[in-house]
């Protein structure tokens, strides 16, 4: 999750559809075409100003076509592997490399190629994350990395729910965010996080104390809360501040439980020999 510089100017999306105009089986769609991509623009692509086209049978399936036949092309594949992203910018996990729909092409063809549309992003929210979802009633939507500017400040972390030895990972928008800020930031955790991030979670918990202890061999609990410190700016260095990882180092700043937890089992941790 994080702000993003829109990739091309509004006036080269549009241009697009001219150059699309200029066959017959697309003219008589070019002013039409053209509004609905202006009326995303006026409002920032939300779900409940933006209505989807109807353009007449059978177009809706050759604009959603369209994507298909471009994915491959220099600039799409350029804005695929967008570099300098240090997570995905709609989850925040630590993978990139693919592209997806911010309102989806299943419900809103027409916005199918255009690039105010098109969000980097790791494979599963591309293919599963957010599916068809389109919002859950106003205000309730998703973060759009173009148009969210405060999507570029912290606005999550990872609560941990004992028992510690198996712990369950919420996510939660951090307290304090503005109306409707707060509601959306929860909607978008709970549509876009799954599977995957429980299981990194477990991972990066279980791991932990070893790595405490392989840092301090005698740690104490101001000792652990120093490395935690650390560990939540490298993360926000290296991945981003909406990150999975600093949302968890976040969460276990604020959890007294789960710093105790992690010095008991940093002390009776064995570490592992030296190759």
């Amino acid at each position: 999750m994080q702000h993003l510089p829109f990739p091309v100017p509004a006036e080269d999306d549009e241009a697009e559809i001219n150059r699309l105009a200029k066959k017959p089986e697309w003219e008589p769609h070019q002013a039409a075409w053209i509004a609905a991509y202006k009326a995303y623009q006026a409002n920032a692509g939300s779900p409940f100003a933006v209505a989807p086209s109807d353009f007449g049978p059978g177009v809706g399936d050759r604009q959603y076509s369209l994507y298909d036949t471009r994915k491959g092309s220099g600039e799409l594949r350029r804005m695929r592997r967008k570099e300098g992203l240090k997570s995905c910018p709609i989850c925040g996990s630590p993978v990139t490399g693919d592209l997806d729909h911010y309102l989806p092409r299943t419900v809103y063809p027409e916005f199918s190629i255009m690039r105010a549309n098109l969000v980097p992003a790791c494979s599963h929210c591309n293919s599963g994350g957010k599916g068809t979802t389109v919002h859950g009633g106003e205000p309730r939507r998703f973060i759009h990395p173009y148009f969210d500017d405060w999507a570029g400040q912290e606005i999550w972390y990872v609560e941990i729910v004992p028992p510690f030895k198996a712990a369950r990972f919420i996510p939660l928008g951090l307290p304090g965010l503005e109306v409707p800020r707060d509601e959306i930031v929860e909607f978008h955790l709970k549509n876009v996080l799954g599977t995957q991030f429980q299981l990194s979670m477990a991972t990066e918990w279980s791991s932990l104390p070893t790595q405490i202890k392989i840092r301090d061999s005698e740690p104490s609990i101001a000792s652990i809360t120093t490395q935690l410190d650390q560990e939540l700016r490298v993360a926000c260095a290296a991945k981003g501040q909406n990150s999975w990882q600093a949302a968890l180092f976040r969460g276990i700043q604020r959890n007294p439980g789960a710093i105790q937890y992690l010095f008991d089992e940093a002390i009776a941790a064995v570490l592992p020999p030296v190759a």
